[in-house]
């Protein structure tokens, strides 16, 4: 579950050069609300009794998961659920205070062994007791009074570690259940690897990253730290040492904090930690594993002669590899995760799941099924628009069977043509699907999941729609990854004293048939040897064995929680396992309390700035924002000076979010300056805008490569008056008709972990703007601006090419438009130029850009260099007036060092040398890296 704590996080991205808001969930939900002290809840209609449930459990450990903070009375704070999501989350962030929960839940086995709502109330609600605890101090509320939410933000974004939020809420989710991620071996299994391989990174290559090897994320090793600190010094130490680091909310404050309460150096107590792991990992009997260069190699399975799996390492994507005879032969490329996808091989085809955003609104998106052809690699999206996960294929190879997540919230096992068709689907009272997988085509086996998030291993008659028996009963222990081979033996996983096990299922009997030294996975079967994936400092290796080597296990082993051990993997801080005696009665209790009420756009919080304060940017100014619980409704206004202008304005905005298009009604008051490219006359006036603004944003993905498109439109009154030539007043004022278009177009393919930029990626934007007084025509004018960009790869890894054309026309006379082609983040002439306005530019660049050294180089707590890369490049730039016009090369080469300062401030720099071929000149400079076009 992610932490939202910047304000940077509530827009989405679609391109270098724009951005907009999509977070919304779709028009069509009609949201509800309910409240109690702890929780005002807004929920969509149709969650039913699921809403009482998860205000209840909010209530019920509000008064527990804060213990540690010492807050007896938490502040009430809003919950949203969103219903419509296809990937599982939930986070904390500002920009106003509220918390966000994706309903969609225990389909993969990542998030641990809890109920889905239950594992959200404890680790989401830790995060409001970690942003309120933090808030108290006089430090942080200096950021809150400067510039609201945004201060709050920055003040603990500034502060405390990314991994101290999130590893404090996993151990809370362990500490107040029966389950939670740090029971879970597979959550730790990478960073066993890494301990027992000697292949250790430094505090700061955890921190802040590195290109040598796949690290396990902040959540992992902030568990670590968070439990190891509080089985040292005490419960409440992290506690202290946040208050007093809000104290005065710095970068770097909190390692000196930490060494003042605790009289131990930061960095001594990380090693400390990691080596109290490995000491303990190696008692157990765990030996030294490789340290080759990563790569994953998993799901194989063997169809005939040929072993089919998939291959990732740092330097290419998901692959799916088949292997016969000697000879592997690369198949096709998949947009693929291991930790929430499954692929499933058959004679003739594969079948797994794609992730997919909505067109437009970012709180909605599809697991759409893909159906692969083994012969030739060739891909196609058989169902889109529906959640389906974890698909099978049958015996027969011509029906698949999946689960899916229907739009009343319901968990189903559906079964499909491989056309797409559905031919039937069904749900099983009171329980969730995660898992299902055919015996025969009148039966299947699944994983079944009930009203307390207990997983049940059960067979499925498919023709009656019930459970015809029950192989395993409901049981904390993270069972997943199905397997039927031809046999009908079950093979799958679990965990086992503190590993991730394969386990089969062969006539009546359970059967071991690993022990691993930290974790096997996805299991495979061809009737006499299974397959797995094995997990050493390197990744992951396949391997195989003998059905027949499997031993006898009574399934009284791994149920009950007989399957837990006294290894760090399972149980790192010795916890008492805390059942959730009455988690049924929450689904009931106090209904007759709750006040169900409609749910309002115009709430409240419209009304109520969140974020306010100075706007620091090339220009600058003062400003405030809006926005309602839903993101649909939001205001917002500023006043400062322009940067390329350098006159005053004053702007405000009403932005309406909720349909497609986005509208915005906006008022503006600016003062206009405009220097003659070729006098250095000087002409002013104030010009008074109205207006409205149509925002058409479109998204859309294939498979790894990605879509967007954003249409805007533009039309406004405009009064101009108070006019100045060279500071000399002139009598008059006039009005314009304004209206403006612009088009942006983004295609590119994702990047792989050590990209540089996209491998391929090809951008057209065009942006037409017109001023028209009926009056007097020689006072109307037109400005024109497009730019394309195109990038390809290079001759080898993670290099490549990128080219651009610019061009920027304006009318000679008449009103000056704002300039279009100058941007923040690029240059609009040649590198080694200053841009000065003219009725006409034309330019076009090229660049190589390549790695060179992967290399971290540390100085702790102030710099970290995690990889430095080159570019060369050329840049022309044809510029024209009425009297002048002129052609500005220039060429050189840069190096870009991508570097962290203070352990949270990333930044890229870049030093270049230019040679200006107009007048020779050579010039040094040191840049902030900018995009390469």
């Amino acid at each position: 579950m992610k932490l939202l704590i910047a304000t940077i996080s509530l827009f989405i991205y679609v391109s270098a050069n724009a951005q907009v808001d999509i977070l919304q969930s779709s028009p069509s939900v009609r949201w509800k609300t309910i409240e109690n002290k702890s929780v005002q809840l807004i929920y969509p209609d149709y969650l039913g009794a699921e809403s009482i449930y998860i205000a209840n459990l909010v209530e019920h450990y509000s008064k527990v998961v804060g213990q540690s903070y010492e807050i007896s009375e938490p502040k009430q704070f809003t919950l949203l659920i969103r219903p419509e999501v296809a990937t599982p989350n939930g986070f904390v962030t500002l920009s106003p205070r509220r918390s966000e929960w994706f309903s969609s839940s225990q389909f993969f086995p990542a998030i641990g062994s809890t109920e889905w709502y239950q594992t959200l109330a404890i680790h989401e609600y830790r995060h409001i007791n970690q942003f309120d605890h933090f808030a108290k101090s006089g430090g942080a509320q200096v950021y809150k009074f400067l510039m609201g939410d945004f201060g709050s933000s920055m003040a603990m974004f500034l502060t405390m570690p990314s991994w101290y939020f999130e590893g404090d809420a996993v151990w809370a989710e362990t500490k107040y259940t029966d389950g939670g991620r740090g029971r879970s071996p597979r959550f730790l299994a990478r960073l066993k690897a890494l301990v027992l391989s000697d292949n250790l990174p430094s505090y700061d290559e955890f921190l802040n990253g590195t290109y040598k090897t796949n690290l396990p994320n902040h959540y992992v090793y902030g568990y670590v730290l968070v439990s190891y600190g509080t089985q040292k010094y005490g419960e409440k130490i992290w506690a202290q040492i946040a208050k007093r680091s809000s104290e005065i909310p710095l970068p770097v404050r909190f390692y000196g904090v930490f060494q003042g309460v605790t009289g131990q150096r930061f960095e001594d107590f990380y090693n400390e930690a990691m080596s109290d792991l490995k000491k303990k990992w190696t008692g157990e009997g765990a030996q030294k594993t490789t340290t080759e260069e990563y790569n994953e190699n998993f799901a194989a399975t063997r169809q005939g002669d040929a072993l089919y799996y998939i291959h990732h390492s740092l330097d290419s994507y998901p692959t799916i590899i088949k292997e016969e005879n000697g000879e592997k032969e690369d198949l096709t490329e998949l947009n693929f995760s291991n930790d929430f996808m499954q692929i499933r091989f058959g004679s003739k085809h594969a079948v797994t799941t794609e992730y997919s955003p909505d067109n437009r609104y970012g709180y909605k998106g599809t697991s759409d099924l893909i159906l692969i052809e083994l012969e030739s690699g060739s891909k196609e999206r058989i169902i889109s628009h529906d959640r389906i996960y974890n698909p099978g294929l049958n015996p027969l190879g011509n029906k698949i069977i999946a689960v899916r997540y229907d739009q009343s919230q319901s968990w189903e096992i559906a079964e499909f043509s491989l056309d797409g068709s559905k031919l039937q689907s069904f749900s099983l009272p009171n329980l969730k699907i995660a898992e299902a997988q055919y015996l025969d085509d009148g039966s299947a086996v699944a994983i079944v999941i009930d009203k307390e998030g207990r997983k049940s291993l059960v067979e499925v008659d498919l023709k009656n729609k019930t459970i015809a028996s029950i192989y395993l009963p409901a049981s904390r222990n993270i069972i997943t990854s199905l397997f039927v081979d031809k046999n009908k033996n079950i093979i799958f996983e679990g965990q086992y004293k503190g590993k991730n096990e394969i386990f089969a299922k062969m006539g009546n009997d359970f059967y071991q048939c690993t022990s691993s030294q930290i974790g096997a996975y996805s299991p495979s079967s061809d009737g006499e040897k299974f397959y797995y994936s094995d997990t050493d400092g390197s990744g992951t290796t396949i391997k195989n064995q003998s059905l027949a080597a499997c031993w006898v296990i009574e399934r009284g082993q791994i149920i009950d929680f007989n399957y837990l051990s006294d290894s760090p993997s399972d149980n790192y801080n010795k916890f008492p396992l805390l059942k959730f005696e009455n988690q049924l009665q929450m689904y009931s209790q106090n209904s007759t309390s709750y006040q169900v009420q409609d749910y309002s756009d115009f709430d409240r919080q419209l009304l109520i700035p969140h974020t306010w304060g100075l706007a620091l940017s090339r220009g600058g100014g003062l400003g405030f924002q809006t926005d309602n619980y839903l993101r649909t409704l939001g205001v917002s206004a500023l006043v400062g000076s322009d940067p390329e202008e350098g006159g005053t304005f004053g702007s405000i905005n009403f932005d309406i979010k909720k349909y497609n298009p986005i509208l915005s009604l906006s008022a503006e008051g600016r003062e206009r300056v405009i220097k003659d490219f070729e006098s250095e006359n000087e002409t002013g006036w104030q010009e008074t805008q109205g207006g409205v603004d149509i925002t058409v944003p479109y998204v859309s993905t294939m498979g790894l490569y990605g879509f967007s498109a954003i249409l805007k439109g533009m039309s406004a009154y405009s009064d101009l008056r108070n006019y100045q030539f060279n500071e000399q007043s002139i009598e008059g004022s006039s009005y314009l008709y304004k209206t403006s278009s612009s088009l942006l177009l983004t295609w590119s393919k994702k990047p792989k972990f050590r990209s540089i930029a996209s491998p391929w990626r090809l951008s057209y934007q065009i942006q037409y703007e017109n001023a028209e007084q009926p009056s007097v025509p020689e006072e109307s004018s037109y400005q024109v601006f497009q730019e394309g960009v195109a990038q390809t790869p290079g001759l080898f890894s993670n290099d490549g090419f990128s080219f651009s054309y610019s061009e920027q026309i304006q009318a000679d006379e008449g009103y000056r438009f704002l300039p279009v082609g100058v941007k923040f983040d690029s240059y609009a002439f040649s590198r080694g130029y200053e841009y000065k306005s003219v009725p006409y530019y034309q330019k076009v660049t090229g660049n190589y850009f390549f790695p060179v050294s992967y290399r971290n180089i540390n100085i702790p707590r102030w710099y970290y260099l995690r990889r430095i890369y080159g570019n060369i490049f050329f840049d022309s730039t044809y510029v024209t007036s009425a009297k002048f016009e002129s052609t500005l090369n220039s060429y050189g080469a840069e190096a870009r060092f991508e570097s962290v300062f203070f352990r949270v401030l990333p930044l890229t720099f870049g030093t270049r040398v230019v040679q200006r071929l107009l007048d020779h000149e050579v010039k040094g400079e040191l840049f902030l890296a900018t995009p390469f076009f």
